[in-house]
């Protein structure tokens, strides 16, 4: 497999995927908590609880993957008037910025995390380690900060996404 492939497999492919199940996962647990609640009177105690933990990874994970396709909401409104210099100092200088500051964030969850781990501590209703679902802010900064920093080096010139025989890119 090439480096390109790999990136894009990691970068977007996995996390598309992984959504997709979350999505399913959800649907299913909510169904079920539905059912549960008007057919037989007892619902799902913890469903709550993990629906908003899967929403918080599924949010962590599709970050990545607008960020890998340079799709997040774009405010160009006077950018589109800026010289071609300025543009593009802003094009490396926006995606550089959110590497930096997707790193620091990544890096304080990571403190986080590990905070939780000594502690022990899980959630209220289903006991779930509180590590889980505040690993999703590990994984989804991380990958942002990877998929920013990508970026900036293909505003160099330097493109990773790119297959160097064929001279595809994504």
């Amino acid at each position: 497999m090439r480096f390109a492939a790999i990136i894009r497999c990691v970068l977007r492919d996995i996390p598309r995927i992984a959504i997709g199940l979350i999505l399913l996962v959800a649907i299913a647990i909510n169904f079920t908590n539905i059912v549960g609640r008007y057919a037989f009177s007892a619902p799902l105690p913890w469903a709550e609880e993990v629906l908003s933990f899967l929403v918080i990874w599924g949010v962590s994970l599709g970050a990545s993957a607008v960020t890998y396709d340079r799709r997040h909401l774009v405010m160009d409104l006077f950018s589109v008037g800026f010289p071609p210099w300025l543009r593009l100092s802003l094009d490396t200088l926006i995606p550089a910025t959110m590497a930096g500051f997707c790193g620091f964030a990544c890096i304080q969850a990571w403190k986080i995390v590990a905070i939780m781990a000594r502690n022990g501590q899980v959630s209220i209703a289903a006991g779930i380690p509180m590590t889980i679902p505040y690993a999703a802010f590990i994984v989804g900064f991380g990958l942002i900060t990877v998929a920013a920093a990508i970026q900036v080096m293909v505003q160099y010139g330097i493109n990773p996404a790119t297959d160097s025989e064929s001279g595809a890119s994504r």
